[in-house]
């Protein structure tokens, strides 16, 4: 049986198995081995992990918006010479004076966001020095050692309040998206790997039928001489021998390039031959209907999605609402000063400063814009609601069909396996009864394309099955094997 999640010590072992089989030329492989290979070093995979890293570190950006920040500013130097218009009290006119000075400033803030209220506080401390040139030669200092405020909107739209409930969602449907792009992968592996095995079942029922009809033509050709077939007997044997041949070369042709899908898809060099095994369907392997409905329902990314765009949706009508009314800012702040011509003064007996601030703005005319905004807010959001309703009663019914499809094809592998055996059977029977003149070569022939045709439709059957079943765990991203749900190491992939 089949097991769906493997341990990382178990898969190392089984690549460096597999790698030795290839060194030492053994080319069978398994779907199980060839699916674990294509999650561990295919292209597919490394873009999925890549794209996953993209998607946390996005929300990684999202989190430390709501830890405090730090900053330093720093302008050292800041030089200015030039001329200015300057009061002359003594003669009470504007006069002409050159002016020349030299800069430097600094200061250090820390700040948080407030998730709740959508406002900022902050503390900042700075420093500044300023040198003039000219008649005097003067140099002052000011600081501000101590200085607490905040910014808060009033009646507002609070972006933080709908970041806390978008972002984490995001994140979690990052990590179900990653495994069911490994679940599709899977199911890619699953169609490169049955066109290898078709193709290679092509190739070895066509070989037989070369050595098969180069045996039956030279039994023609001794009954012939003895009269016991008719000339164009002989003649359908010897086409059947050349449509053997034939065959045999697009039978091949067609394996070398299966092949080459396939070794291209896992990474392989052109020198590892892939030799795929016939493999087993799950025994007693039944899943109930509602059941997967219901884990597709909880585990899928499109159910994230789903809620995205209903939350996105309310928060764009919001900022509609919000942004129609009139809007206020609250500010204030409390600090110490102080200026001196040295530096050590500055900082001595600091005066006190305080700043309190109301902002409106207020709405009077704007030709129906603001309301034309939240109208179409509203009918977007109304949209989403119906699209979202739709889509997961579509999504419902595609789970239930692929979970029917697995269950009936089960089925369907069994009898065409024994269809197949019994296609066998009778060809080599019809075989030896033409070798004992039992049989014409009309029947000879249709004995052998109905064995091919048996062959090729139990390949089909199990390619179907297999590819029902990880498209069911594509969606439902559920282990029936193993009864558990699928997962990653997420861990170990940011570390790395």
């Amino acid at each position: 049986m089949m097991r769906m999640k493997i341990k990382p010590k178990v898969i190392l072992l089984g690549l460096l198995l597999v790698g030795g089989h290839f060194l030492y030329g053994q080319k069978s492989i398994s779907l199980e081995e060839t699916i674990s290979l294509a999650q561990q070093q295919s292209l597919d995979a490394y873009k999925a992990k890549n794209v996953f890293l993209a998607d946390y570190w996005s929300y990684k950006s999202y989190r430390s918006q709501q830890k405090p920040h730090l900053s330093w500013y720093l302008s050292p130097v800041t030089y200015n010479r030039d001329i200015i218009a300057r009061y002359d009290f003594g003669n009470n006119v504007e006069v002409y004076r050159q002016q020349q000075t030299l800069n430097s400033y600094s200061s250090l803030s820390l700040s948080q966001n407030i998730a709740a209220t959508g406002g900022n506080i902050y503390i900042e401390t700075d420093i500044n020095r300023l040198q003039n040139f000219g008649v005097q030669n003067v140099t002052s200092w000011s600081t501000t050692p101590f200085l607490i405020g905040f910014s808060q909107p009033l009646f507002g739209y609070n972006r933080f309040k709908w970041q806390k409930k978008i972002s984490p969602l995001k994140y979690e449907k990052a990590k179900q998206e990653y495994i069911q792009t490994i679940q599709n992968l899977n199911a890619n592996v699953v169609a490169l790997y049955f066109n290898l095995l078709f193709a290679n079942e092509q190739l070895s029922i066509a070989t037989k039928n070369v050595e098969s009809s180069k045996k039956l033509y030279e039994i023609g050709q001794k009954r012939f001489e003895i009269a016991s077939i008719q000339h164009e007997e002989l003649l359908d044997l010897e086409l059947s021998k050349f449509n053997a041949e034939i065959e045999l070369s697009q039978a091949e042709k067609a394996f070398q390039k299966a092949e080459f899908s396939l070794r291209s898809f896992l990474g392989f060099t052109e020198k590892q031959t892939i030799q795929p095994v016939i493999p087993e369907i799950l025994i007693n392997l039944k899943i109930d209907n509602r059941t997967a409905v219901e884990l597709a329902k909880t585990f899928n990314p499109q159910m994230f999605e789903f809620k995205q765009r209903l939350i996105e949706a309310e928060s764009t009508l919001e900022a509609a609402k919000k942004d129609e009314k009139f809007s206020a800012k609250l500010s204030a702040s409390y600090g110490l000063n102080q200026s001196a011509e040295k530096f050590k003064n500055a900082y001595e007996k600091p005066l006190n400063q305080q700043t309190v601030g109301l902002s409106v703005t207020i709405p009077l005319l704007d030709w129906g814009d603001r309301r034309g905004q939240r109208e179409m807010a509203q009918n977007q959001r109304e949209v989403v609601e119906i699209e979202v309703k739709q889509a997961k009663i579509d999504f419902e019914q595609e789970v239930a069909l692929k979970v029917i499809d697995f269950n009936l094809q089960a089925q369907v592998v069994e009898s065409a396996r024994q269809a197949n055996e019994l296609a066998q059977q009778s060809y080599e029977l019809t075989q030896k009864r033409f070798v004992l003149g039992n049989a014409d070569v009309l029947k000879l022939t249709s004995s052998m394309k109905a064995m091919q045709s048996a062959s090729e439709k139990y390949i089909s059957s199990l390619a179907a099955y297999w590819q029902y079943f990880y498209e069911v765990q594509q969606l439902t991203l559920y282990d029936f094997v193993n009864q558990k749900s699928l997962s990653a190491n997420f861990d170990e992939m940011i570390k790395k």
